[in-house]
């Protein structure tokens, strides 16, 4: 995170020119992208174990197409020795050692060697946390501006308040009123695409179809989408059978915003489409928002929605010499007709009846259905215990009888 010699600098700069770098520029009939080779080393860690975490965080980060292999056209390998540069974390104390302008208190590039200071590694940086950004993304941060200068790119600095800053930009010292950023950004990128001479790559969109519930003549859609060339909102498509709609993946989802660091929380979709009883089937394909890509297919899904009726037996309670037995039966089916229930007492009898009463909260818990589904039957009973058990009896469309419940009721004297 320091200010670069003028003398490294320049040659950063010849190499950024392509001529230091270690790999060649690829032809047109060229198939492979053009590697850079680096090695990993540790300096005065108590622990040297922790070298393959941090190469697995720091490979993690070489490998991500929003970084500086543009995509996948510049392809970061790890070899055992040799190199075109060596990747090290060391020690805070022992940073001052690969010479100026390093010191204990921030990372740095010398030469080949990029530096990671291990404090930082392990706590980010006052600046850095202050704003509350993640330490998985000061990684990202640290390992790509670091490489950066390697790379041949000098100090940034931020464009404006609220802006995003450049990789380039000191952010572990001050974003100075820009927002952290990670990654490299779009001009950052362009300006190594154009002196490597390669092409950036966009990436595909990238998500999860996670859930699909069936519901009350309804289906429940649940899941993400991520377009790795922005960190904007992308779009998905969503079809039930022949039905197509298109909604956008910008509800929150933190969980997404863990696993995919700098691209936000905001990724997820969720949706209630109506859907009669019967089987059907859902896909989900996420659309490309920037950059070039196609469209993507996150899965598809057969879901059962029931034709079964629903209800509740509410109440079973004596009233005068009998029972009194209440509660309320719908059919996903239809939202006009009324349900027949079937009532059992025990040792008594039986006596059916319909549910077409007024029951305001069935009409506010299931709108689509209206308030006529409530039922409530009076049914004389001799003293002593009875078992009551209610029924609803499928007439329209699909599904069977279901039941409603069943309740015990001492009738008094």
């Amino acid at each position: 995170m320091h200010r670069q010699p003028i003398r490294a600098l320049a040659a950063a700069l010849l190499c950024a020119a392509g001529c230091l770098l270690g790999f060649s520029q690829p032809s047109a009939a060229a198939t492979a992208a053009p590697q850079i080779v680096y090695t990993y080393e540790v300096r005065g860690l108590a622990n040297s174990s922790s070298l393959e975490s941090f190469a697995a965080a720091a490979a993690s980060t070489y490998a991500d197409p929003r970084g500086w292999n543009l995509g996948g056209s510049i392809a970061f390998r790890r070899v055992a020795s040799g190199g075109n540069f060596t990747l090290w974390l060391a020690a805070a104390s022992r940073v001052p050692g690969f010479g100026s302008p390093c010191d204990s208190t921030y990372s740095c590039r010398v030469g080949r060697n990029v530096i990671i200071n291990e404090t930082r590694w392990l706590n980010a940086s006052p600046s850095w946390n202050a704003y509350g950004a993640s330490l998985a993304s000061y990684r990202n941060l640290v390992v790509n501006h670091e490489t950066g200068h390697w790379l041949g790119f000098g100090h940034a600095f931020c464009g404006g308040s609220g802006q995003l800053a450049p990789v380039m930009q000191q952010q572990s010292i001050s974003l100075q009123g820009c927002r952290p950023n990670a990654w490299p950004t779009a001009s950052e990128r362009q300006r190594l695409a154009a002196s490597r001479g390669v092409p950036i790559r966009t990436g595909n969109p990238v998500g999860s179809l996670d859930n699909v519930v069936p519901q009350l003549a309804a289906v429940f859609i649940r899941g993400w989408a991520i377009d790795p060339d922005t960190s904007g909102p992308t779009s998905v498509t969503v079809q039930l059978d022949s039905k197509v709609i298109t909604v956008r993946a910008d509800s929150l989802r933190e969980d997404v915003g863990r696993t995919h660091p700098g691209y936000g929380n905001n990724h997820g979709y969720r949706l209630t489409l109506n859907a009669s009883p019967g089987r059907h089937t859902v896909c989900v394909r996420a659309l490309n928002a920037a950059g070039a890509g196609a469209t993507v297919l996150l899965g598809c899904r057969t879901v059962a929605v029931s034709g079964t009726p629903i209800g509740h037996l509410d109440s079973v309670v004596p009233s005068g010499q009998g029972i009194l037995v209440t509660g309320w039966a719908l059919d996903p089916d239809t939202s006009t007709g009324a349900v027949p229930v079937a009532v059992y007492e025990q040792p008594g009898g039986q006596v059916g009846i319909w549910a077409n009463q007024p029951r305001s909260d069935i009409a506010t818990r299931y709108p689509r259905w209206g308030s006529a589904h409530g039922f409530a039957v009076l049914m004389r009973a001799t003293p002593g215990v009875h078992q009551v058990c209610a029924y609803a009896r499928n007439i329209y469309g699909i599904g069977s009888t279901a039941t409603l419940g069943c309740r015990s009721v001492s009738v008094p004297g």
